[in-house]
């Protein structure tokens, strides 16, 4: 029952902007147990992943299908932007792809100073003070914003993938700072979540497929029943949180996570094991 509840903070967590990091280490400490394993947090991430593709499976359908035609005009390289210029999907394909980027150099450079951080309650306290923060000033300061995929450029996705980067540490929130980066960059509110969380796609499943190969040097103790449960649960609950996510983002109301944040940031500050 306890790792059903694990998925479940996973799932709500990973899409709204309170740092799924910080609240599956919460949440451990709380219930008194530990991630039963690589495979466990591999499949609960992958079940998120899948929640993001069955809400927006049409947009990445169309998105797939563009890169892949432009992959195919990269050794005509006139044609190859021609074609980018004028798809919009093909545009929004390579820009994911490069706002992925610093995130995945960050995290792989950092991975082992990035773990021990996970024991540091005051640390994740502070990012935490320091998400709320900046998302109270994101729904106080960017106000209007009407770009979409047409009017983005490369400058706006490298933002982007910057603010991403540093969701690396617990803490932060990725959705959080990647939606505060997109609304700064003047993105119209419901395409920046959409953005946001597409992105979250190739962070999450390559975080996954790295730490795959110690799935295989470890022995897996935990019933496959309860993984199954567990990621349903990641799934269905991730589902629900980018909707109610984007209802509070397109009303302006991101300000309420902030009170959240730093009441949770001071329990952890002043509780701290």
């Amino acid at each position: 029952m306890y790792y059903v509840i694990l998925g479940i903070v996973q799932g709500l967590t990973e899409f709204l902007p309170v740092s799924s990091s910080a609240h599956l280490r919460i949440s451990q400490n709380l219930l008194g147990i530990k991630i039963p394993g690589v495979a466990f947090e591999v499949f609960v991430h992958f079940c998120t992943t899948l929640a993001v593709i069955c809400l927006f499976r049409k947009e990445i359908k169309e998105i797939i299908y563009s890169f892949i035609k432009s992959i195919l005009r990269l050794n005509h390289w006139p044609s190859f932007l021609d074609y980018v210029k004028k798809d919009n999907n093909s545009k929004y394909a390579w820009l994911l792809l490069l706002s992925t980027i610093p995130g995945a150099l960050i995290g792989y450079l950092l991975q082992n100073t990035i773990e021990q951080m996970f024991d540091n309650s005051l640390f994740i306290g502070l990012m935490l003070m320091t998400t709320g923060i900046c998302l109270f000033l994101t729904d106080k300061f960017f106000i209007e914003g009407s770009k979409t995929i047409k009017e983005i450029n490369w400058v706006d996705a490298i933002f982007i993938g910057l603010a991403q980067a540093f969701a690396i540490f617990p803490g932060i929130s990725r959705a959080g700072f990647t939606i505060m980066m997109g609304l700064a960059r003047r993105l119209e509110r419901e395409f920046t979540a959409q953005y946001s969380f597409i992105l979250s796609i190739p962070i999450i499943m390559g975080a996954s497929i790295y730490k795959i190969k110690e799935i295989f040097q470890l022995n897996v103790n935990i019933n496959i029943y309860i993984m199954l449960i567990s990621g349903l649960a990641a799934f269905l609950f991730g589902c629900l949180a980018m909707r109610f996510f984007i209802r509070m983002l397109v009303n302006f109301k991101l300000r309420f996570f902030s009170y959240y944040l730093w009441i949770l940031a001071i329990i952890v500050i002043f509780l701290k094991k």
